[in-house]
């Protein structure tokens, strides 16, 4: 019992140290020491929360050992009760016996004398034998009775020594946590447990809970190799986020450019596998040159070169991970040829256009696949179908060319001297979305040029390709193969930009069908392209950008209709052009980023309304909407990362929290943010790249910003 109370008391002693924790240098800047001292209140506070928590614990354990103890005093009562009992019985069993042998005597003497009350007497003493039988069960009974409460007494015995042998072990120790908080801020925490081992240690399942959170707010993750005893610029790119963890691309300096992941920590930020592994101890180690990292629900898809007689394969196949090394290998070599024979000369690096289709998507979660363009090419069976879509569930089985859409016209001489009609090309399709069970993609089949195409995702054929509608009419392409087209989904109809050859580069929107595929508005009537872009869903309308020869690049909407089509906000007024970008709905409003005439500011749209955010009163520079993750949207300047909680925003409001404020103006680049994730640093997290403007600034680290307002207690 007495040890509750130790663990209890270390509970308070937590305060006072991790009060003395911070996240970095002290600063003599004043605001920073009130946000300290804000912070410092707030782990008290939760601190003094988790002190009624355990001692509410305690109050548990001492009623059970309360009840126990009850439940043995009463089990003694009833044996003493017992014997009681069976004393009794056995003094009755000899007064009656007594009895019966003197009714035996009397019965006797009057059998030699013939007496008349010779029947009495038998009567009286058959019932006495009968009183003396029922008196032997009762005392079987009862020590029977008696038997069983020994026992009983002896659990309990048992459960009382378990409960004061546990309480005994129970303990606490303090530690500084390095592994389970990023790099940056290790923070002295408390494990509480039972030290089963009895060698007053607390490890692996003899701790029960953690008290205590990182330090500070933000930190860098770890150190993914170091120059100069600081971290490298490792390269970071193409950060998804998968289950809680953030898997990205990065160079440790050792490896080359591999797939890691990050849970934020630095225990849990590691490389999941080299795939390009050195040839030898003194060889150097070779890039894996990885491309499209996508997600899904359970699984990774991406492109990567191969190793051919220990040098990396110039072509890129499909790889799949489940995030571990034993789960990452490539899916399929679909490309067994030489890029060059002769007069022929294929123009292909590998796989590309990679979209994830998580299970969850289409009813079957865990079932991800990936819909990708790859070049199917055997010399053994010397067929070769150029580019084309490809379909994958991440096995070798489960991977499909959903149709050879552009039929193959070089001829070719084989080995065996007959000749063979191969596709050097392909449809080479791009820009792959997926609307329900629907796939939609460009694509050119060398007669219509480049067009609007779909298959059904759950198709069970290997000619599911089927052109939606020829918008530019022969084989004219409308659209433009190097640049990607944004598909919305708006309604039951899904919008995009296309070029009819007539009207330019405008709205146009598709249900499947040829005859559902119409233009929206030609926004433009000058016969100029209007190039709408950034097509984003708020409520009831679509956002976008658009020129429309008058007022510049604007914001526009539009509810699906032509007249229900129109300019939103000339924000740079008459025909300079604000060129809003990075548009991102949250609720009913719409946020970005544009050119008020004379810097770029964050604004948003609340209604007809446009308003702009000016942050604690900076002149803030380079501004870039990142994400929108849990109810606050975060954007990076050159002055640092910035939030904007969306739940109290309202016109004439300021709402920006200014939470990681870096000096990189001389190099004029702003914190790049890469992704937002759940895991059990909290809740609410945002990776991004930045400098360290301090240590070194030519660098870019990986960092983590997590809301620390959580509870600080953490059950393992």
């Amino acid at each position: 019992m007495s040890k509750l109370k130790t663990m209890i008391m270390a509970l308070i002693m937590l305060t006072s140290i991790l009060s003395g924790c911070t996240s970095s240098d002290v600063s003599s800047d004043v605001t920073d020491l009130e946000q300290k001292i804000n912070d410092l209140q707030q782990t008290n506070d939760n601190l003094s929360t988790q002190l009624e928590t355990a001692e509410q614990n305690l109050e548990l354990f001492n009623n059970l050992s309360s009840e126990l103890q009850s439940s043995l005093t009463s089990i003694n009562m009833t044996v003493d009760e017992l014997n009681i009992q069976i004393t009794q019985n056995g003094i009755m069993i000899s007064n009656i016996t007594n009895q019966r042998d003197s009714l035996q005597l009397d019965l006797d003497e009057a059998i030699l004398s013939n007496s008349s009350i010779i029947s009495e007497l038998e009567s009286q003493l058959e019932l006495l034998n009968q009183q003396i039988s029922q008196l032997n069960s009762n005392s079987t009974q009862l020590e029977d009775q008696l038997e069983d409460a020994m026992e009983e007494i002896s659990d309990l015995t048992s459960s009382l020594n378990a409960i004061a042998d546990q309480m005994s072990r129970i303990m606490y120790q303090t530690f500084t946590d390095v592994n389970g908080c990023p790099l940056s801020d290790p923070t002295q925490k408390i494990k509480i447990g039972h030290d089963n081992n009895a060698n007053g240690q607390l490890t692996g399942n003899e701790i029960e809970m953690i008290v205590g959170n990182c330090a500070g707010n933000s930190g860098v993750v770890a150190s993914i190799g170091n120059t100069g005893g600081y971290p490298r610029d490792a390269d970071i790119s193409q950060a998804v986020e998968m289950g809680g963890n953030i898997y990205f691309i990065a160079d440790d300096g050792i490896h080359g450019t591999e797939l890691w992941k990050s849970d934020g920590t630095l225990g849990g930020t590691m490389m999941v596998i080299d795939l390009t592994p050195a040839m030898c101890d003194t060889c150097t180690n070779m890039d894996t040159d990885i491309r499209e990292l996508v997600a899904g629900d359970s699984h990774l898809f991406f492109a990567a070169n191969t190793l051919n007689n220990g040098f990396p394969d110039p072509i890129r196949e499909l790889f799949v991970s489940d995030g571990t090394e034993s789960g990452t290998e490539m899916v399929k070599d679909l490309f067994d040829c030489p890029t060059s024979t002769g007069d022929i000369t294929i123009d292909y690096r590998g796989v590309n256009s990679l979209v994830a289709i998580p299970g969850s998507s289409y009813g079957t979660q865990g079932q991800d696949r990936v819909i990708f363009s790859g070049f199917s090419c055997s010399m053994e069976s010397w067929s070769c179908n150029g580019e084309e879509p490809w379909i994958s569930d991440g096995t070798l089985s489960g991977t499909l060319e959903v149709d050879n859409i552009r039929v193959g016209d070089t001829s070719m001489t084989t080995a065996d001297g007959q000749g063979a009609l191969i596709d050097i090309i392909g449809s080479q399709p791009r820009s792959f979305f997926q609307s329900g069970e629907t796939i939609y993609f460009t694509a050119d089949d060398n007669e219509s040029g480049r067009e609007i195409w779909k298959f059904d995702l759950i198709q069970t054929s290997s000619t599911g390709g089927v052109m939606i509608k020829d918008i530019k009419t022969g084989s004219s392409d409308s659209f433009d193969i190097g640049m990607a087209v944004e598909f919305t989904q708006f309604g039951e109809d899904v919008y995009f930009a296309a070029d009819d050859g007539i009207t330019g580069v405008e709205l146009w929107k598709t249900d499947g069908t040829t005859s559902g595929t119409i233009l929206v508005r030609n926004v433009d009537l000058n016969a100029n392209s209007s190039n709408p872009k950034h097509l984003t869903v708020v409520g009831d309308d679509l956002y976008f950008t658009a020129n429309d020869g008058v007022h510049g690049t604007e914001l526009w909407k539009s509810n699906g209709t032509s007249v229900g089509t129109e300019i939103h906000s000339d924000i740079s007024e008459g025909s300079n052009s604000s060129n809003p970008k990075d548009l991102i709905a949250f609720s009913n409003n719409l946020y970005f980023v544009a050119h008020n005439g004379s810097k770029n500011v964050v604004m948003a749209t609340m209604g007809s309304t446009t308003i702009a955010f000016n942050p604690m009163g900076l002149n803030i520079t380079n501004p870039s909407v990142g994400t929108i993750f849990s109810d606050s949207i975060y954007f990076t300047a050159n002055e640092g990362l910035f939030q904007i909680n969306l739940i109290s925003i309202h016109p004439g409001a300021n709402p920006i929290l200014f939470i990681v404020p870096v000096d990189l103006h001389a190099w004029n680049e702003a914190p790049e943010i890469l992704v937002a994730t759940d895991n059990e640093i909290d809740s609410e997290n945002i990776l991004f790249l930045t400098n360290d403007f301090n240590n070194n600034p030519d660098s870019r680290y990986l960092f983590y910003h997590w809301d620390n307002s959580y509870s600080n207690l953490h059950y393992v």
